[in-house]
């Protein structure tokens, strides 16, 4: 990752950046968002699934993951080496708005660095087992990948099961 942003990732506090109560133009946006990403989508579904991502315990969860990042990464050196099975790994690069809305101040050029990285680790990644393959989707960003390229992840699946 681009040393600039892995310094400002470092420094960000995910406590700091969640208050308990969130105010009502955030839950506002982030409604919005979830709402046009997920417009045809049933609303059984689209309606129970808005409302966690615009909990408070669910931004908490995300950003206490995000925090965690540093110890994961540790935990999948320690793993050993990948099984050799089947792999398949959707690098989703664009900068959609829920990108944007997280990376507030930090420099388009930063946030396309990051996602050339992306691609190269996944890439590395795919390539460490016989049948591993990184497909990368420019259209969608890592949020945004099941809502709009369904048909994508869906194919993954069953390119897998076909393997």
């Amino acid at each position: 990752m681009p040393k600039e942003l892995n310094e400002l990732y470092q420094a960000w506090d995910p406590d700091e950046a969640v208050p308990d109560e969130l105010p009502d133009e955030i839950i506002r946006f982030y409604r919005t968002l979830s709402t046009r990403e997920m417009a045809d989508w049933p609303e059984e579904i689209r309606e129970p699934l808005i409302e966690r991502h615009v909990s408070p315990e669910w931004l908490k969860i995300g950003g206490q993951e995000a925090a965690n990042r540093y110890q994961l990464h540790d935990e999948v050196r320690d793993a050993g080496p990948m099984p050799d099975v089947p792999l398949i790994v959707l690098t989703a690069t664009a900068i959609d708005p829920f990108k944007e809305a997280v990376t507030q101040g930090i420099p388009t050029s930063l946030l396309h660095e990051e996602a050339e990285a992306k691609t190269r680790l996944y890439t590395a990644l795919a390539k460490s087992v016989a049948h591993g393959e990184n497909r990368v989707i420019d259209d969608a960003g890592h949020v945004s990948v099941i809502f709009r390229r369904p048909d994508a992840v869906l194919q993954a699946i069953q390119d897998l099961l076909g393997s």
